[in-house]
């Protein structure tokens, strides 16, 4: 009960406030018009994280509400079912129904707890991207993209940490999002600051992902497919492929890494039982 009842603290208390705070954000950045003028260079993109964000803590209430209509204490059936015991001991209906209704309020909370881990990022997503100024990002304006992204990774960071409890399966979750971030990095950081520096770096990433990816798995299809896709990828860094061309070799990579990780979570829920 004690998840069930922090559930409830989220979406009663915590989700509301977010949900405001976004939509607020969201007028902020209506604000910035596409254009010289505007105050961030990708008004309309981090308009459409900020909504995000709050329609999904909208659906956290809602998942909130709906897993509150199915938490239940036996003491709670036996008052609404009172002829359904003998001698102490609940009927096999009373013992269905509160196994039914536990499922249903875990499902519901589980649903809750996803949309707002996915508001969160999705709000510090959009802080991010509406601090990218027009121009070349100064000295001051640096530190502020670095707080925002270091917010960032480090909720994704703490998802990875309360999600995976088996220490084999955290690690190669680890492993794929480091390789996750090192693609977004590589095809955005150049968008922000042209030069030589951002490149290389961004190679650098996807070469330091490269030789654990490999080591972690076995020789198959989808190993080879990722470790050429970010091989791709680190040639046209380097050798200067326009920068929307260089989104299509790392697209197989992204894709296979977002697929495991998927696959891990069912993996971490089969051993949580």
């Amino acid at each position: 009960m004690g998840y069930l009842d922090s559930i409830q603290a989220v979406g009663g208390f915590a989700a509301p406030l977010l949900a405001g705070g976004s939509f607020t954000l969201a007028v902020v950045a209506l604000q910035s018009a596409p254009g010289p003028a505007g105050v961030s260079r990708w008004p309309n993109a981090s308009l459409a994280l900020f909504v995000l964000s709050g329609l999904l803590q909208i659906a956290t209430i809602q998942g909130t509400a709906w897993s509150r209509r199915y938490m239940c204490t036996p003491g709670d059936l036996l008052q609404w079912f009172p002829g359904e015991q003998t001698d102490g001991t609940p009927s096999p209906f009373l013992i269905g129904m509160q196994e039914s209704h536990l499922r249903q309020a875990q499902r519901w909370a589980n649903a809750a707890r996803g949309f707002y881990h996915a508001g969160i990022i999705a709000l510090l997503a959009g802080l991010l991207v509406i601090c990218v100024p027009r121009g070349q990002p100064t000295g001051g304006r640096w530190t502020v993209l670095a707080v925002c992204a270091a917010g960032l990774v480090g909720e994704l960071a703490w998802l990875v940490r309360a999600t995976f409890l088996d220490r084999a399966i955290r690690r190669d979750a680890w492993l794929g999002m480091a390789v996750l971030l090192a693609i977004l990095v590589s095809v955005s950081a150049p968008g922000i600051w042209h030069g030589w520096p951002v490149r290389i770096g961004g190679a650098a990433c996807l070469l330091l992902c490269l030789l654990p990816l490999i080591l972690r798995r076995s020789v198959t299809s989808a190993s080879i497919t990722s470790a050429l896709s970010l091989s791709l990828g680190v040639i046209a860094l380097l050798f200067r492929i326009p920068q929307p061309l260089v989104v299509i070799p790392l697209v197989p990579a992204f894709l296979l890494e977002a697929h495991t990780f998927v696959d891990l979570i069912r993996r971490q829920r089969a051993v949580s039982g």
